[in-house]
C-alpha cells in the first residue's frame, strides 16, 4: 500500500511538472486520447504530445515538433538553406558552389575563375592554362648564360668607365671622409606572379651582373687610393650596408667574395645587437656610415643593353648631379647630365 502511494504521488508530481501552454490544444487531444497520453513526450524532443504534430518523430518546437525538410538532402535543413532544391555546401549557405568558366574547378579553388584551365597541386596555378614555365625559364637562364659572356669579354669598358667617373666628381661633394657606393641597385624581386614571364628574374640578374663588374676589387682599390676615404657598399641607395648575412647571398651567386677582406664598423646603431658593417679603408679618419651627410654614388644600366649607356648618380644632402655616357666607337661620351639642389632622399 506504501509503495502504491509513494507511485501515485510520483505519478502526480510528474503530471503536473508537465507545463500545460494551450488549454484549447489540450482539451482536442482529451477528446480522441487520455490526459496521461496526452502528456507524454514518445519521441523525447521535448515537444508533448498534445502539441506535436509529429509525436513519432522528434522535431523542433518551432516546427510544431515536426523535423525540418531537407528537400534536396545535402544536409542543410530548408529553412538554413538558400537553395533547398539543389544540394549545396553549408559554407555556401546551402547552394552549390559556382565554375564560372566551367573547367571542373570550382571558382573558391580556381586562382583563373573566368578562365578555363587545368587542375594543379599549386594554389596559385589551380585552374589557370598550362604554362610550361620549366622551359620558359631554362631558356631565360641560357639568355642570361650567354649575356654573362659576352659582357665578360667586355669588361674593360668598365675599367675606362671607372676612371672617367672618379676623375670628374664634381669637386662640390668631395669634402668628407667617408663614401656610400651602391654595388646592387635594381633589388626588386617580382612576388605577383600571375604567369611565366612573372616569375623570371632575368632583369634583375643582369643589372647585378652589370654592377659586380662595375664594382670589383680593383674599383675600391682604384676609388680609395684616389679620394683617401673610407668606402662604404651597400645596396639600394645606399640604404643597407652590407652585413654579414648579405655578403653570404651574394658570395653564394659567385659575387663580392674580396669583401671579406675589408674592415669592419660598428652597426648603424652602435648597439651590441647589430652585425657589423663592411667598408673599404681608404681613410685613416674614423669611418661613419651617415646615409644623408656622406656622398653617394650609384651606377644605372637601364640602358646599357640596347643603347650601350649607363649613368651615374652622386648625391649629398640636397645637392644632386647625373651623367649618362654612351660607348661608341671605343670611347665614353656625355650624352646627357642633370643638377639640382633640391633632391628627394
Amino acid at each position: 500500500m506504501k509503495k502504491y502511494s509513494l507511485l501515485l504521488l510520483f505519478l502526480f508530481s510528474f503530471l503536473q511538472s508537465q507545463e500545460i501552454t494551450d488549454q484549447q490544444e489540450l482539451k482536442k487531444c482529451r477528446k480522441e486520447y487520455s490526459k496521461k497520453i496526452c502528456l507524454t513526450d514518445e519521441d523525447k524532443d521535448g515537444i508533448l504530445f498534445y502539441l506535436d504534430k509529429c509525436p513519432k518523430e522528434s522535431g523542433d518546437l518551432e516546427n510544431e515538433g515536426c523535423p525540418w525538410p531537407d528537400t534536396d538532402n545535402d544536409g542543410i535543413i530548408d529553412k538554413n538553406d538558400a537553395c533547398p532544391d539543389v544540394k549545396g555546401d553549408a559554407e555556401n549557405n546551402g547552394c552549390p558552389w559556382p565554375d564560372t568558366d566551367g573547367d571542373g574547378i570550382l571558382d573558391k579553388d580556381d586562382a583563373c575563375p573566368t578562365i578555363p584551365g587545368v587542375a594543379s597541386s599549386n594554389t596559385r596555378d589551380n585552374g589557370c592554362p598550362e604554362n610550361n614555365c620549366e622551359k620558359y625559364l631554362k631558356k631565360q637562364n641560357e639568355i642570361f648564360k650567354e649575356f654573362k659572356v659576352k659582357n665578360n669579354a667586355k669588361k674593360e669598358r668598365f675599367t675606362t668607365l671607372r676612371n672617367i667617373i672618379f676623375n670628374h666628381i664634381p669637386k662640390k661633394f668631395l669634402p668628407g671622409n667617408n663614401i656610400i657606393v651602391s654595388i646592387h641597385v635594381n633589388t626588386f624581386i617580382n612576388d605577383n606572379i600571375k604567369d611565366c614571364a612573372s616569375r623570371s628574374s632575368l632583369l634583375h640578374d643582369k643589372q647585378l651582373f652589370l654592377d659586380q663588374l662595375f664594382w670589383n676589387e680593383e674599383t675600391f682599390k682604384y676609388l680609395g687610393k684616389k679620394l683617401k676615404k673610407n668606402i662604404f657598399p651597400t645596396i639600394g641607395f645606399g640604404k643597407y650596408p652590407i652585413v654579414r648575412v648579405l655578403l653570404d647571398d651574394y658570395e653564394s651567386d659567385g659575387y663580392y667574395s674580396f669583401m671579406e677582406n675589408f674592415s669592419k664598423a660598428p652597426g648603424i646603431r652602435q648597439s651590441s645587437s647589430d652585425q657589423e658593417i663592411y667598408y673599404y679603408p681608404g681613410s685613416t679618419q674614423k669611418p661613419e656610415f651617415k646615409q644623408f651627410e656622406s656622398l653617394r654614388i650609384r651606377l644605372l644600366f637601364p640602358e646599357y643593353e640596347s643603347k650601350n649607356q649607363a649613368t651615374v648618380e652622386f648625391v649629398k644632402g640636397n645637392d644632386f648631379q647625373s651623367f649618362t655616357y654612351e660607348y661608341n666607337n671605343g670611347h665614353w661620351n656625355i650624352v646627357s647630365q642633370e643638377t639640382h639642389n633640391h633632391y628627394n632622399r
